[in-house]
């Protein structure tokens, strides 16, 4: 007898999920467009296709997610997956979420003496995530959160090495420090260190840098950061009783690791700070944004790399280059390596 065959077609699943794209809540569409779906996603107002995820997604509301799930209805079956009422999305579409640090994980990192920067770091990490996590609270977290969440960081996310450690420690301060658990093995797993040569200025590199800086206060702040050797945090954190015009040196207080140390002051960086002073009269800090008020570590990158794309440089360059290149220098003109490590605060 003839064999009879029947052909069964199944519509693929097409999955609605929620994203962060560029820090906005956006609506993803994930799985293999079949054409008449993906005729319909292209006739939707403000479609885009992100590389990064890619998907092609719009723009978060509630509106937009009724919207986009009937019209996929009418031609493929379609699921929504992970939209929660954990964010408020504000009139330019940025994302707000309603999770909340426990008021004790900020005053412990206080408490501890951490870095303003490294305070900061470790709130935003630790939000990221309890968001990750929600509706699930900080008292609720577990092993499997854990690795979810760092999956999702490597998988998802792709972030960097370093962004990886600082979420590891971000978590592990919570449940070590501010919830004073046992040290656990399972969220400290850590990948392998990247090892990558420094980026540094030549000297001639250096010289065109500076010649294109008009600014005295973006030269004074520059030379500083070159020629003592500073890091960003310490320069900004410096006070005019930190600067001993005498002896030539600058005392850098409480750097890295809570530890004080002396570097030097050239006489060409320091006749810039008094050029700078006479000019801007700041009265707290050496470098003040407005009266009073550090100067942002933002606006000394921006400025580097602005006068560094004027001086035709088009290496990747930030204040920790200038620190780099200081040292490269000292030790090309044969000065001991103890003595470097000296000033720049360094270990090793």
């Amino acid at each position: 007898p003839a064999k009879s065959w029947f052909f069964i077609y199944v519509c693929p699943m097409l999955t609605l999920t929620p994203i962060l794209h560029r820090d906005q809540l956006c609506i993803a569409i994930q799985g293999k467009l079949p054409a008449v779906a993906f005729k319909s996603v292209s006739n939707f107002p403000d479609r885009k296709y992100s590389k990064t995820h890619g998907c092609y997604y719009v723009r978060y509301s509630k509106e937009s997610l009724a919207r986009l799930h009937a019209a996929l209805l009418e031609c493929d079956s379609v699921r929504l997956e992970g939209f929660q009422d954990n964010y408020e999305v504000t009139n330019s579409g940025l994302v707000k979420t309603c999770v909340t640090i426990p008021a004790a994980y900020e005053e412990k990192l206080i408490r501890m003496r951490y870095s303003k920067a490294t305070v900061d770091n470790y709130l935003i990490q630790f939000r990221k995530f309890l968001e990750y996590i929600y509706p699930a609270h900080s008292e609720e977290i577990t092993e499997k959160h854990i690795h979810d969440y760092l999956h999702y960081l490597i998988q998802n996310k792709r972030v960097s090495i370093s962004t990886q450690n600082q979420a590891i420690n971000s978590i592990k301060f919570y449940l070590e420090q501010v919830m004073e658990g046992e040290r656990r093995v399972y969220y400290a797993e850590r990948p392998r260190k990247e090892w990558k040569l420094p980026t540094v200025l030549s000297e001639p590199e250096i010289r065109a840098l500076f010649f294109h800086t008009e600014n005295v206060k973006h030269r004074a702040i520059m030379f500083l950061l070159y020629s003592a050797g500073l890091r960003m945090s310490e320069l900004l954190g410096l006070k005019w009783t930190d600067i001993d015009v005498d002896r030539k040196m600058i005392y850098v207080r409480s750097a890295k690791g809570m530890k004080d140390r002396v570097t030097v002051l050239s006489d060409i960086a320091n006749q810039y700070l008094q050029f700078y002073r006479e000019q801007y009269d700041p009265k707290h800090w050496v470098f003040e944004g407005s009266p009073g008020v550090q100067y942002s570590p933002r606006s000394v990158n921006s400025i580097i790399k602005r006068n560094a794309f004027r001086a035709g440089i088009e290496k990747k360059v930030s204040a920790h280059t200038l620190r780099h290149s200081f040292a490269t220098h000292l030790l090309e003109g044969g000065r001991d390596v103890g003595y470097i490590a000296a000033l720049l605060g360094d270990e090793s």
